[in-house]
């Protein structure tokens, strides 16, 4: 993919996710949306030069544990491989759980 392919994908996630942010019916769907909006801008580590942000790069891996079959506990195990890989600081998922529950407000089935 492109950077310009990147970019849509970038744009057309954040269009969902204020799309869906005024569907909600209460508090509590609001506010795992706003969650989900600060993921969308938080970069995944400090200083991250390649601009990769916490949700779209665990949509990402996500996406490639569900294409793959790879079980919750070999995807825990890459989690930490990669977590230990960035810089001190990076907001990757340490477990499956924590990454599905960033994208469980979508209503993505993973």
């Amino acid at each position: 993919m492109g950077d310009a392919d990147d970019e849509d994908n970038t744009d057309a996630l954040a269009q969902m996710l204020h799309d869906a942010k005024e569907d909600c019916d209460n508090e509590r769907d609001w506010k795992k949306l706003e969650r989900m909006l600060e993921d969308h801008i938080t970069l995944l580590y400090p200083d991250c030069k390649e601009g990769h942000m916490k949700l779209r790069s665990t949509l990402e891996l996500l996406q490639w544990k569900a294409s793959n079959g790879v079980s919750d506990k070999v995807f825990n195990e890459l989690l930490m491989l990669i977590k230990k890989l960035l810089s001190e600081g990076n907001k990757l998922p340490a477990t499956t759980y924590e990454a599905k529950e960033f994208v469980c407000p979508l209503g993505l089935e993973v």
